[in-house]
C-alpha cells in the first residue's frame, strides 16, 4: 500500500491494484449518503469521480469517513 495520496492518473496504474468489490460498494454508500457529494457523482472536498476513487487502495476520504485499504489484487500488464 502506498503511503502517497490517491490521484486521478492511479487508476491507469497496474501496479497499484484495486480494493475488494465490497470494500469499493461501501465506500461508495459513504459517499452516497454525504452532502458533498455532488449530482454529477464528483465530491464537493477533492474534486474526484468517487464510483473511480473508491476502488483504489491508496485513497482515502477528505472528511476521514473511510480510509486507504490493502488492495486485493493487481492488474497484470498487457491484459
Amino acid at each position: 500500500m502506498s503511503d502517497r495520496p490517491a490521484r486521478p492518473w492511479d487508476l491507469f496504474n497496474k501496479n497499484i491494484g484495486r480494493v475488494e468489490g465490497e470494500i469499493a460498494e461501501k465506500r461508495l454508500a459513504i459517499c452516497k449518503s454525504c452532502p458533498k457529494l455532488l449530482p454529477t457523482g464528483n465530491c464537493l472536498e477533492c474534486g474526484c469521480f468517487m464510483s473511480q476513487k473508491v476502488k483504489l487502495p491508496n485513497a482515502e476520504c477528505p472528511l476521514h469517513k473511510w480510509e486507504k485499504e490493502p488492495p486485493l489484487y493487481k492488474e497484470r500488464v498487457g491484459e
